[in-house]
């Protein structure tokens, strides 16, 4: 089935408008990507500029039981009873007049 010379009329007629087409086409999907990149920097411009609200309700990691509360204050005293022992040993060990004398003839 061969082309009629009418048909390639037709068809090179129509060429000016398929090609403006096929550029609007091209181009449209370049605006829209243009568009979307726009919207996202104006969104985050504006979170930028905008205070983000908190919802003290929610419970979250951040959150803590009142078990844990009691838990890590009783840890803590016993970390502090264990340096306090420390300290204590520390003192007892200690010789008052070691290291005040300094012999610099040799």
């Amino acid at each position: 089935m061969s082309i009629q010379p009418i048909d390639l009329q037709v068809l090179f007629a129509r060429l000016n408008q398929i090609g403006r087409e096929q550029v609007a086409h091209r181009n449209m999907m370049i605006q829209a990507q243009a568009v979307a990149a726009n919207e996202i920097a104006e969104r985050s411009e504006e979170e930028g500029r905008r205070v983000s609200d908190v919802n003290t309700e929610a419970e979250g990691p951040e959150k803590v039981s009142d078990e844990g509360e009691r838990s890590a204050t009783s840890q803590e005293e016993r970390e502090e009873e264990q340096s306090a022992e420390q300290d204590a040993s520390k003192e007892v060990l200690r010789d008052p007049d070691l290291g005040q004398n300094v012999d610099i003839s040799g």
